[in-house]
């Protein structure tokens, strides 16, 4: 992976973590709104897939993943950062359960950026297993890695 891939990782890691980190100013003046189990939720779950992303940039380089496998896994991470983010400040501000595909069009589509991101994350986590092993293959083999 070249280094402008891990930068880029970092900054939208960043970024997710920032929003995350924003999540949580509602959840100090919504007691009278009854919506801060949406903003807890956003606020922990996006700093937790920011961290994802700056960790993943520290170990992308020891996975022995071929340029196409490079590319899905820099697209399913941002993406999983990116659609977590949509998913969980629009169902903050509406309100409702981002893992529940709900009754109107708004909770719907919250739903969709669900799933989009939890698509991402699977799709990230495969990745890193499958790199992880043919890194593993490799070295035992005494091959190189692609």
């Amino acid at each position: 992976m070249s280094g402008n891939d891990r930068a880029r990782i970092i900054l939208h890691g960043g970024i997710v973590i920032t929003v995350g980190l924003l999540c949580g100013l509602p959840t100090t003046v919504e007691q009278i709104s009854g919506n801060e189990r949406h903003w807890h939720t956003a606020h922990e779950a996006l700093i937790m897939m920011g961290i994802w992303m700056l960790v993943a940039s520290s170990y992308m380089d020891a996975l022995a993943l071929e340029r196409r496998e490079r590319t899905a896994f820099l697209w399913s991470l941002m993406g999983m950062g990116y659609a977590f983010a949509i998913a969980l400040v629009l169902g903050g501000i509406a309100n409702v359960d981002a893992f529940d595909p709900g009754h109107t069009p708004l909770h719907f589509a919250v739903f969709l950026a669900a799933l989009a991101g939890i698509f991402g994350a699977v799709m990230t986590a495969a990745i890193t297993i499958k790199g992880a092993l043919a890194a593993i293959r490799a070295a035992r083999t005494g091959g190189s890695e692609p």
